[in-house]
């Protein structure tokens, strides 16, 4: 999957950038040159560059971010059985009632309430 960009460089699709060209981003950076000079230095495009600055000032470091990993579990059994539990007590309930009164409930939070379509999916 590797190639060569506009700019003559030669990248790996879907891959991150080699610390070592983060880490020279960087450094020029410091040194004063522009995004747009390091682009053409470095043959990486200027929304990589961007990118790369953008997220060492924001949080120090040069590593990129982890690609993929699993989602945490919102279909824990406690929200399956509640969601059955309000699928009997009131058959015509839609999904995104079921949402609402997971969080009334204070059975899920907004930081792990399914989605809707899991909600449905969980009760079809």
């Amino acid at each position: 999957h590797s190639g060569v960009n506009q700019l003559g460089g030669v990248f790996v699709g879907g891959r991150p950038l080699p610390d070592s060209t983060r880490q020279k981003i960087v450094e020029l950076a410091h040194s004063g040159a522009r995004p747009c000079d390091i682009s053409r230095i470095l043959q990486v495009s200027n929304g990589c560059v961007s990118k790369i600055l953008g997220r060492y000032y924001e949080t120090g470091s040069i590593r990129p971010r982890a690609i993929g990993g699993s989602k945490p579990r919102v279909a824990t059994a406690e929200v399956v059985n509640k969601i059955s539990h309000y699928k009997r007590e009131c058959p015509s309930i839609f999904a995104w009632e079921i949402r609402d009164r997971l969080l009334q409930d204070g059975v899920c939070s907004n930081d792990n309430i399914p989605s809707v379509s899991i909600v449905s999916y969980l009760y079809s």
